[in-house]
């Protein structure tokens, strides 16, 4: 099984932050861009059997039902869904009504993911987000009526840090299925990115990831940032902790598909000029995808188990990744039962060490 990420690159407003593709608009995404991808969906000559669609941004709440209904029927002639096939388009809580929510029911988007970040006044403005507390929570007791599954995206790590509480406390209380918490990042070439000194310290990120574990006490902790209530977690974003294949439609969009990580044209005049054409192409050698594997699954609560790792790859895990394994079980970052590898709690908070350790220890 594939899974099908389609990005929908436009924003009314753009978040200081954000470091993904996206392009300023009064509200409208242009028709012009609705043919391009409809164009490069049908295009694409790789696996079809697809159990998710990802709408991701940007900003997909944007785009009229007219213009999803069009979209979703050049995905469904091109691959093949079920009618279990996880279908989730992320929503900005000021685009949420009741109407459109059931239009989006009817169309088969079956899970949302609404970019709450949080609960607080200040920490929204701190984060440049065009609605407030009231209106996130009007959006999600909306989409709660009308989806049985939808996440709520939050952020944290922007001031006041002592608001974190009550922005988890209070998603407790909203009935979603699923809850993505990010550190916030600085990123370089973002307007934040020239305010990297008032990132919070190690100490105080690992303060509030203890928080976010102990108020979502509620959730599985399936992954370093997700958690899910039972058989709620995101299908599509497991095929990309799990290093499976996932094709990726509009611009910057990455696919891994046949060995090969490839990204279109991220500046979107060339990819109207050219939809589908890769500007990075890297076929990854057997050992890189190997590592690749790894790394991402010691993202999961899941771990990897040499059974696993064994029926894919044909090799031994011990084989290949003894010595850094060794070294991280010794630090209390790794778990291993015998059979399986997996994050410790202290595996979680530290997850980059453990990719970090697997390249210098010389597997890659």
């Amino acid at each position: 099984m594939i899974g099908v990420y389609i990005h929908i690159p436009y924003c009314r407003t753009i978040c200081p932050y954000c470091d993904f593709v996206k392009r300023p608009t009064k509200g409208v995404v242009p028709d012009e861009f609705i043919r391009a991808l409809c164009g490069e969906i049908a295009a694409y000559d790789g696996p079809r059997n697809a159990d998710s669609v990802f709408f991701g941004g940007g900003t997909p709440s944007l785009i009229e039902p007219r213009d999803l209904e069009t979209v979703l029927a050049a995905v469904r002639r091109h691959f093949a869904l079920s009618d279990n096939t996880e279908i989730t388009l992320e929503a900005n809580p000021d685009d949420i009504t009741g109407e459109l929510v059931r239009r989006w029911t009817n169309l088969g988007v079956n899970r949302v993911s609404l970019g709450v970040q949080s609960f607080n006044e200040d920490a929204l403005r701190y984060l440049g987000r065009r609605h407030d507390a009231d209106g996130a929570r009007r959006a999600c007791a909306i989409v709660g009526r009308h989806f049985v599954n939808w996440n709520i995206d939050l952020i944290f790590g922007a001031p006041p840090y002592g608001a974190w509480r009550a922005t988890l406390e209070e998603t407790t209380r909203m009935g979603s299925t699923h809850v993505s918490a990010y550190g916030l990042t600085y990123e370089a070439g973002t307007p934040f990115g020239k305010r990297a000194e008032e990132a919070i310290d190690e100490d105080l990120y690992l303060e509030q990831y203890a928080v976010t574990l102990e108020m979502l006490n509620g959730f599985d902790r399936y992954e370093v940032s997700n958690y899910a209530k039972p058989g709620r977690e995101s299908v599509h974003n497991l095929h990309y902790w799990r290093n499976e294949e996932y094709a990726g439609f509009g611009p910057g969009a990455y696919s891994f598909v046949n060995g090969v990580r490839a990204r279109n044209h991220a500046k979107l005049e060339d990819y109207l000029d050219k939809p589908g054409e890769k500007s990075e192409s890297l076929p990854l050698s057997d050992e890189e995808v190997r590592v690749e594997t790894v790394i991402q699954h010691l993202r999961l609560r899941e771990g990897i188990s040499r059974s696993a790792y064994r029926a894919r790859f044909d090799r031994e895990l011990d084989a290949d990744f003894a010595e850094p394994v060794r070294a991280l079980s010794a630090r209390d970052l790794l778990a291993d039962d015998g059979e399986t590898l997996r994050p410790t709690r202290r595996g979680f908070e530290l997850n980059n060490e453990i990719g970090l350790a697997l390249v210098s220890a010389g597997v890659l």
